[in-house]
């Protein structure tokens, strides 16, 4: 029998990307949504961070990147579509629309 100290741990990234897929569930099957902005703010509130450790910017560039990994891990790593839908469904930008759909230079300027 193994050891608890070997027993292998979630990385953080991966605890986040499941902390998102569950909050993302969670509003789905709600008919809700949450804007990016409060997706930063409640990953800080619970003591996430990016992966330069620091806290998420609710106007930067951290929240969706964090959206999109879980979207590609979700779909493209696990195969799991339809929980791939929920995460592009459940967050939104400002106004109103999906987080997903957002274009690069948007996103730089947001970050600046």
């Amino acid at each position: 029998m193994l050891g608890a100290s070997r027993i292998p741990t979630m990385n953080e990234m991966n605890q986040k990307k499941l902390y998102v897929w569950r909050l993302a569930t969670f509003l789905h099957s709600h008919g809700m949504v949450m804007s990016a902005a409060e997706l930063a703010e409640h990953l800080n509130r619970n003591n996430f961070r990016t992966g330069y450790d620091t806290e998420f910017s609710p106007l930067g560039r951290g929240p969706y990147n964090i959206i999109r990994a879980t979207w590609h891990w979700l779909n493209d790593d696990l195969r799991l579509e339809d929980e791939a839908r929920n995460v592009a469904l459940a967050y939104v930008k400002p106004d109103g629309t999906h987080a997903w759909d957002t274009d690069d230079a948007e996103s730089e300027a947001a970050s600046a």
